[in-house]
């Protein structure tokens, strides 16, 4: 339901031109601690202004907790990030999380739902925020299919931003649909090729994008 809604407000806003085009891309290395507890560390950049432009370096330490097998499980990230202001100067900026992913596997199809709450510390020598940290709370509906005979995991997803701290009541200031595909190089590594589409609203000047994305991960 989360996507079909998603989707169908993404229509209006591609009647419109693109505020932006952008590319994005990472790498991450993972490893299976035991049955239960997965770690990950991955280094992401994110460009904008038609990819001329480097506006963020995020980089991520995670674990992801299983607490029902194969359904249910919590995650845990830290994100240390370097993000461009609007007077061109970088700030370095803190973010936790915490969320809990449920999954559903029905023949080749794998419904996921994931709600995330997170918290991001912004640098106060850099100026005068009303609100430090920041919390968001982001829900995402995604849909994946597994191709019998074939290394590609085709998706797609929906997710919402919300923030709960702010001077006006609770309120959804955003949202991104993506769609892509996973494909398997080998026992221990993927790639993922997807395009994002970023959408602001309910903001002064609401901007969007469209990031063309690819990352590799391999499992250690």
């Amino acid at each position: 339901m989360t996507i079909c809604v998603l989707v169908s407000l993404s229509t209006v806003s591609l009647c419109a031109q693109f505020f932006d085009v952008g590319t994005l891309g990472s790498i991450s290395l993972s490893k299976d601690l035991n049955r239960y507890i997965d770690a990950t560390i991955e280094q992401e950049l994110r460009f904008d202004q038609l990819s001329t432009s480097l506006n963020r370096s995020k980089t991520t330490i995670g674990a992801d907790i299983t607490l029902i097998r194969r359904f249910l499980r919590v995650e845990l990230n830290y994100d240390f990030l370097c993000r461009s202001n609007k007077d061109k100067s970088y700030e370095l900026r803190h973010r936790s999380s915490i969320g809990l992913l449920a999954q559903y596997k029905y023949s080749r199809l794998n419904y996921r739902l994931r709600s995330r709450i997170q918290a991001t510390f912004r640098d106060e020598t850099r100026g005068d925020y009303k609100f430090n940290p920041v919390y968001v709370w982001r829900n995402r509906l995604e849909l994946r299919y597994a191709v019998f005979g074939s290394p590609l995991t085709p998706y797609l997803y929906g997710e919402i931003f919300c923030p709960v701290n702010n001077r006006n009541v609770f309120f959804m200031d955003g949202y991104r649909i993506s769609f892509g595909t996973k494909y398997k190089v080998s026992q221990r590594s993927d790639v993922d090729f997807q395009l994002r589409y970023d959408q602001e609203i309910q903001q002064v000047n609401p901007r969007n994008i469209l990031y063309c994305c690819v990352g590799w991960n391999y499992n250690l």
